[in-house]
């Protein structure tokens, strides 16, 4: 039927971490690792639609995942950080 299925096994290429995954684990953004899968993937496919998000946007967007080790702020910041990494980049700055 044409379909696919993404799983955060698919983030990463090779040994390459996806830049979700590396500016979580920069963040902190993850303790237990229970809730990471899905806030990687509801990230990505959010970031997809939505590349400039506001904190607000992204509050919204990670409401169906819930998370208790981290108090969301780090979460928010990982994905925060991805955006504006990829804004920078097309500007032709790196970071």
């Amino acid at each position: 039927d044409g379909a696919e299925l993404h799983t955060v096994e698919s983030l990463a290429e090779g040994d390459e971490l996806h830049p979700l995954q590396r500016a979580f684990q920069d963040r902190h953004a993850l303790q237990c690792g229970f809730c990471t899968a899905g806030f990687l993937m509801t990230a990505c496919a959010f970031l997809k639609d939505n590349p400039m998000p506001t904190r607000e946007e992204i509050r919204d967007a990670i409401s169906g995942n819930i998370c208790r080790c981290t108090g969301y702020q780090p979460i928010i910041d990982a994905i925060l950080q991805v955006s504006s990494e990829s804004a920078r980049k097309s500007n032709g700055r790196s970071t």
